[in-house]
């Protein structure tokens, strides 16, 4: 029986330029025995020793950014500036991050002792490997999002089987080589293996998984986590939002405007962290309104091979119907089209960035994610009607404020259900490898980046050690009179 084969295409023709096969669902317990193996050697190298072979893989990152970036933009069509921006510069700045620093995030950590316990006692959390993680990465960040937790991963003393995606399938082949050309001294270490999406819950769910570090949708990711509840393995996931952006009446509104246009149609619109609601103060609403049509007017589109190119075509035709439903039930219900609109054809990827105003949160685009070019633009009367409505969604991933007003803005953000907020900025906070990154709500369980993320990514060990000499403790046995009431006297310095 012949393995099924992923074509790779290129999305502004249209046309197949390559071909990937599958692995076997049968290949992959083998392939976790072997990693399981190769963790054990790993796990005993100093985090310093790990560190060299982080950098080694940093430095082939690097040597191979070209033709890193060029995979990426062929198969998703995206400008090769976000590719390297978002793919290759942020794959190698982690690798700096954490051959760097494991060992400072992952050292042990003494904790205080209750006096009654004694002197000689001293207390601790140390951090081990989880054992062997299976990373399934998504298609919008093909290199960017299936290295990041591969790289936490690793830098924790663990092996790794990633399953990238099948929409952009020489992604997987590229990071397969850079594996295998840096760990080669640690056979199963870091393995890759293609397939369809069914494919990754094969993985996560196999024999001998640890740890299971999932991108993708909301929808997705629910299901994946009933499937690890059968064997409780723990599990970080990264799933979908619905991104508001507040604008407040004292803010910059060229500043807003050029943010919200590169927020929201930057990779196309499809980036989970993108900003997918606006909510402008009445009192500047038109200003701003007028400010975000000139610069969606200013885009250009094409093909990734013109670099003065903005924006490209959509990824693949996998939510262009979706597209289509949650534009027309805006316009439906009374939205007010500024900009852009449906696309020319129906056979294109390349939709027009588009930009509604006159919404409201009974409209699709409004409460659902929406993984593409569109932009809904709400009016409201103050800070208050803004963070309710921001709030008003099931997801809670990423938030933005725009306000001169520092203590105002501070304010916003301190009431805002999400992961992470940015102040008169937008999507950066995924590019600073210290800050942890994640969502509430339906957007996802755990984090990742940064000290917080790498520990999750360890078994966390509490110890408490003594020094052996004494024969006997206080509290062991034998009970008496006199110890009850020492017991009590304890109790009572508590009050």
């Amino acid at each position: 029986m012949k393995n099924e084969i992923l074509d790779a295409v290129n999305p502004a023709s249209q046309q197949i330029f390559e071909h990937v096969e599958s692995t076997p669902k049968s290949k992959l317990p083998k392939m976790v025995e072997k990693a399981a193996q190769a963790q054990k050697k790993w796990a005993a190298l100093t985090y310093k020793e790990r560190g060299i072979y982080l950098k080694k893989l940093k430095n082939l990152v690097i040597e191979r950014a070209e033709e890193i970036a060029e995979t990426i933009s062929k198969g998703m069509g995206k400008p090769l500036v976000e590719s390297y921006l978002f793919g290759v510069n942020l794959v190698a700045e982690d690798l700096e991050e954490y051959s760097e620093k494991a060992g400072i995030y992952l050292a042990d950590e003494d904790v205080p002792t209750p006096e009654y316990l004694g002197e000689n006692k001293k207390a601790l959390v140390r951090y081990t490997p989880r054992g062997v993680v299976a990373v399934i990465a998504p298609w919008n960040f093909p290199f960017g999002l299936a290295m990041s937790p591969v790289i936490t991963a690793l830098a924790a003393g663990n092996s790794v089987v990633l399953k990238p995606t099948s929409a952009v399938p020489m992604i997987g082949k590229v990071i397969e080589k850079l594996f295998n050309d840096t760990f080669s001294d640690f056979d199963g270490l870091a393995q890759v293996v293609h397939g369809k999406g069914s494919l990754g819950s094969d993985l996560a769910t196999t024999k001998g998984i640890d740890f299971v570090a999932f991108t993708g949708s909301t929808q997705i990711g629910r299901q994946l986590q009933k499937q690890l509840a059968e064997n409780l393995t723990p599990s970080l996931l990264e799933l979908g939002g619905s991104d508001p952006l507040i604008v407040t009446d004292d803010a910059n509104l060229i500043r807003a405007a050029k943010a919200t246009v590169f927020g929201r149609f930057s990779n196309n619109g499809q980036i989970c962290e993108a900003v997918k609601r606006v909510y402008v103060n009445e009192k500047v609403a038109d200003t701003f309104i007028a400010n975000v049509k000139k610069e969606v007017e200013a885009l250009t589109s094409g093909e990734y091979t013109n670099p003065s190119n903005d924006v490209g075509p959509l990824a693949n035709g996998r939510g262009v119907n979706t597209l289509r439903e949650q534009l027309q039930d805006a316009l439906d219900k009374g939205a007010e089209l500024i900009a852009g609109g449906f696309p020319e054809n129906d056979d294109t990827l390349f939709w027009p960035a588009t930009v509604l105003t006159n919404v409201d949160h009974s409209m699709r685009v409004m409460h659902e994610e929406v993984f593409g070019p569109i932009l809904p633009i709400q009016i409201v009367k103050d800070d208050e009607e803004a963070i309710a409505l921001a709030n008003d969604s099931e997801y809670g991933l990423d938030a933005y404020v725009f306000s001169s007003n520092m203590e105002r803005a501070h304010k916003i953000a301190n009431q805002l259900l999400a992961g992470s907020v940015d102040i008169n900025e937008v999507l950066v906070h995924y590019a600073v490898s210290g800050i942890p990154f994640g969502g509430v709500k339906n957007s996802g369980i755990n984090r990742y980046h940064g000290k917080i993320g790498l520990q999750l990514f360890a078994n966390y060990k509490g110890m408490v050690i003594d020094s052996g000499e004494k024969d006997t403790e206080a509290l062991w046995f034998s009970y008496s009179e006199e110890k009850l009431q020492g017991t009590k006297q304890l109790l009572e310095q508590l009050k």
